[in-house]
């Protein structure tokens, strides 16, 4: 990668979220771009071609994140951003005591790059942005 630091989509409903997100992604020097849910999320991916994506899976409804990261990864309107890497980031585990059980293929879904459990981790999310990068 050159000089300029990679371009992370940040798609969830909760704007306290996605603004401690975008201090600990600006800190690590990288250019956040915020989206409101999975509508925004879906412009903004296509306008903006960022480098990566964190997606929250909870939002209008219980499986937006499910949804829009399968779309991405297979609908022919998403073909020149599909290599993008998605990380999941949900409060899901908090909530419920354990993650969804991901079934991927057998569900008919496709899955995630990554999971982050919420609350984040400054240093486990500057940690999984920059692996997932270097494997772009």
């Amino acid at each position: 990668m050159t000089d300029e630091k990679a371009k992370i989509l940040v798609i969830d409903d909760d704007p306290d979220f996605r603004d401690a997100v975008t201090a600990i992604l600006t800190s690590g020097g990288y250019r956040v771009v915020p989206a409101t849910g999975p509508e925004d999320g879906k412009a903004k991916l296509l306008s903006e071609r960022p480098d990566l994506i964190l997606l929250d899976i909870m939002m209008d409804s219980l499986f937006d994140g499910y949804v829009l990261c399968h779309a991405v990864k297979t609908a022919p309107e998403f073909e020149s951003v599909r290599a993008t890497p998605i990380v999941f980031v949900s409060a899901v585990k908090d909530i419920a005591g354990a993650r969804f059980g991901f079934q991927g293929g057998g569900e008919g879904l496709s899955e995630p790059d990554d999971y982050i459990d919420k609350p984040v981790k400054p240093a486990v999310l500057l940690a999984r942005v920059q692996s997932l990068l270097a494997k772009k």
